[in-house]
């Protein structure tokens, strides 16, 4: 059968397959068949692949859209020799023994003496009250009703939540440390009036950053910190020179095979910088850090990170007061942390004696301790499948974690307070 125009016009939309890629001539009625006929191909139109990159013209060049990161080794702050960097995401699987470990730690649970003293020295006009309403204020009070995430219930693990509102618990814990700090404050300013005068607290420092060596490896850490009270004058160390330099007999339990590195992020993309957080008051020092715990840690990886963190405040510090220094410290630089969680305050205190951390046999040690288990009340969520259930409830407050915040934001203020010349004193011990 020989193809004819009209039968081929009369198919077009058929054959639309072949009517796009071919073009045909205006045979007469008596053309030969179609094998025979010289069939022409268009030429493909250029189509790009999907994974082949567009090119784009110049005046677009710089789209962001489009934007390629630069590889590794590209970029300016490569270098041949790794190091390890450190942030408060990292998570000790060892918790306190492997940061004790990494710091060159001797562990003291409990409360340094000077600051056991100072428990019950300080009071606030109807704490009982104030303390309350703070923290219901920050649980209940408060009429932030934002979508909060689904939650489970060890009781039921199978139980389906309905979606649930209310306030989030990063601002539950904003709110309830800067009112805590603030009854704090007034309690130690009303009895020390020019501590309160020297003073300052400062919410969010950011850039806080130093590195050291640790057996031939380089350590850099970034430290994040929520809140932090500065003083005029380094605190006074809590232990004597005597039992500093006793330390030399302590052992610090090792976590061998394990190196103490290990939940670090190693990277050859890194920046070298010592930096305090607070520009423009370089005369000022630490006195107590603040760090909130909006996570799913325990309470012992929570401790480590204050330990690892007091520890790379104090080493920044050291670095520009002792810039020679490799070893032992001329004098101990001492760092206080009040650890917030949602239920809970936890203290813990640091005193670096030596920078030091490649022997951890030799030379003296530094020293940390450890107050945990302040438990500032019970929170009780709803438990739907339960008869009696009566919703969310906020029980057995105790004042006791409340006074030994007081003793820790209270710590030095007497000497602040009646010394003209706070550095003075402070040599003089």
């Amino acid at each position: 059968m020989r193809l004819t125009r009209q039968l081929f016009v009369s198919r077009k939309k058929r054959f639309k397959f072949l009517f796009d890629k071919l073009i045909y001539k205006d045979l007469p009625l008596n053309a030969p068949a179609l094998k025979d006929v010289e069939i022409e191909k268009v030429k493909e139109s250029r189509v790009t692949s999907r994974n082949q990159p567009r090119q784009l013209p110049v005046e677009l060049a710089d789209d962001p859209r489009f934007y390629a990161p630069p590889k590794p080794e590209e970029r300016s702050n490569y270098r041949e020799k790794p190091a390890f960097l450190y942030n408060k995401n990292c998570r000790f699987i060892e918790g306190t023994k492997q940061a004790c470990f990494l710091t060159k730690s001797v562990r003291i649970e409990g409360m340094p003496e000077n600051v056991q003293q100072l428990v019950s020295k300080f009071e606030t006009p109807d704490e009982s009250r104030l303390l309350q309403k703070a923290v219901m204020k920050a649980q209940m009070w408060e009429s932030t009703k934002e979508r909060l995430p689904k939650r489970t219930d060890p009781e039921k693990p199978l139980y389906r939540f309905a979606r649930e509102y209310g306030i989030p618990r990063d601002k539950s814990l904003n709110m309830l440390s800067f009112d805590l700090l603030r009854m704090a404050e007034i309690a130690v300013t009303a009895k020390y009036p020019n501590a309160g005068k020297n003073r300052r607290m400062i919410f969010h420092p950011h850039g806080i950053a130093t590195f050291f060596k640790y057996n031939e490896s380089l350590l850099s850490f970034y430290l994040g910190i929520d809140a932090m009270i500065t003083s005029p004058s380094p605190l006074p160390p809590f232990l004597s020179e005597e039992r500093v330099e006793a330390s030399v007999e302590n052992i610090i339990p090792s976590i061998y095979p394990i190196m103490p590195t290990i939940d670090f992020y190693k990277s050859h993309n890194y920046n070298l910088k010592n930096a305090s957080g607070y520009y423009g008051e370089c005369n000022r020092f630490p006195h107590t850090l603040i760090l909130l715990n909006n996570d799913d840690w325990s309470e012992d990886e929570r401790q480590a990170r204050a330990l690892v963190t007091a520890m790379g405040v104090t080493v920044g510090h050291v670095k520009r007061m002792y810039p020679e220094v490799k070893a032992e410290l001329p004098k101990p630089m001492s760092i206080q942390v009040i650890n917030l969680s949602e239920t809970t305050l936890n203290f813990t205190y640091f005193q670096l004696n030596t920078i030091d951390f490649d022997d951890l046999d030799t030379g003296v040690k530094n020293f940390v301790w450890f107050d945990n288990e302040n438990v500032l009340f019970e929170k009780h969520l709803s438990q739907p499948w339960k008869d009696e259930d009566s919703g969310t409830r906020i029980e057995n407050l105790d004042m006791e974690p409340f006074k030994k915040l007081l003793a820790t934001v209270g710590y030095c203020a007497e000497l602040e307070d009646t010394s003209s010349n706070f550095k003075d004193v402070l040599i003089e011990l």
